[in-house]
């Protein structure tokens, strides 16, 4: 990255950090931040007040640094309903991927700016919990590469090891789309892959190199990410769109009725209090797991070939637990 553009992006990020959090932070504080030594973090906190005109201040003891109170940003306002959106977006993150990642904790710095004070608060605790979670490096490089390939619609040149794969295969690929998962708490890129000449789904964790080309590509204007995940469960996409009925007991019915799993479900109380499920979804282990994790209180009604794989699935299940 050019040296002016790391500049820029590090002045923000201490210009964010003194404005939501004034004289909390030490000059060693805010280089741990920035990850630079602290003569550098000076010489940014000389060119605030130089160049961009912000009026910084020090506390009693002359440590620690903020804002003046009488600097304001534009007025930008959300609704508490939108406030609360993107407090709970900043949980999610958390939940999701149990990693810190410094552009996750930039976003929502500047998100807090615009905030109600208590929901500031409470992103600000999320933030630093964040924080004492390990990064991986490398998939964050990876990812910010992806990125950019996607955005300049640039082909890149992938290394990638699948999970039954012996070892890793070169790959010219097309990104169509990223896309996070729950399942795996992962995330992936949705492309066009020339060594299978078709639409293919992989799991950036498992991108071992990426290589941004100087080629160029169109997305089809046909593709759709919202109507290419349709009929999957999850992030698995094969096999065709299949009707499926489950049978849930009383005992966790309501569980079932309190949740969206799936656009396509749609629901019907029985008699004795059971719930009948009728999903169009594609056969794929995602779904498989999701029923299993119901145990003796699910049933396959149909297909036949998903309730035979359920069964065989359990029997597999009972085999681990009786050979001890």
């Amino acid at each position: 990255m050019d040296e002016r553009l790391k500049k820029t992006e590090r002045l923000m990020k201490i210009w964010l950090l003194l404005y939501n959090n004034p004289y909390r932070f030490i000059v060693k504080d805010i280089a741990e931040r920035c990850s630079v030594s602290a003569r550098t973090v000076y010489r940014d906190l000389s060119a605030m007040e130089e160049e961009l005109k912000i009026p910084l201040s020090n506390s009693d003891d002359g440590h620690r640094w903020g804002i003046q109170e009488d600097y304001h940003l534009p007025p930008i306002r959300f609704s508490v309903p939108e406030a609360l959106s993107i407090f709970l977006a900043v949980r999610l993150m958390l939940q999701y991927s149990h990693q810190y990642d410094p552009n996750v904790e930039m976003t929502f710095l500047k998100l807090s700016l615009v905030l109600p004070e208590t929901l500031k608060e409470q992103i600000q605790k999320t933030l630093e919990w964040m924080r004492r979670l390990t990064k991986d490096d490398q998939y964050l490089r990876v990812l910010l590469d992806l990125a950019r390939a996607w955005v300049e619609q640039r082909r890149c040149i992938i290394t990638y090891r699948a999970y039954e794969a012996e070892r890793p295969l070169e790959r010219k690929i097309e990104p169509y789309f990223i896309e996070p998962a729950a399942t795996g708490h992962a995330s992936y890129v949705i492309a066009y892959c020339h060594y299978a000449g078709a639409i293919r789904v992989f799991r950036i964790g498992r991108i071992e190199k990426i290589y941004v080309t100087g080629e160029t590509y169109t997305i089809p204007t046909d593709f759709n990410a919202n109507r290419f995940f349709s009929p999957a469960w999850g992030i698995i996409v094969e096999g065709e769109e299949q009707i499926v009925k489950l049978k849930f007991s009383p005992v966790v019915a309501r569980l079932i009725e309190e949740t969206v799993w799936h656009p396509s479900q749609e629901l019907e109380k029985e008699r004795d209090g059971s719930l009948i499920m009728t999903l169009r979804v594609m056969n794929t282990i995602e779904l498989v797991r999701w029923i299993m994790s119901w145990g003796k209180d699910v049933e396959v009604l149909e297909p036949q070939d998903l309730r035979n794989g359920v069964i065989s699935a359990i029997k597999e299940a009972v085999k681990v637990y009786s050979e001890r």
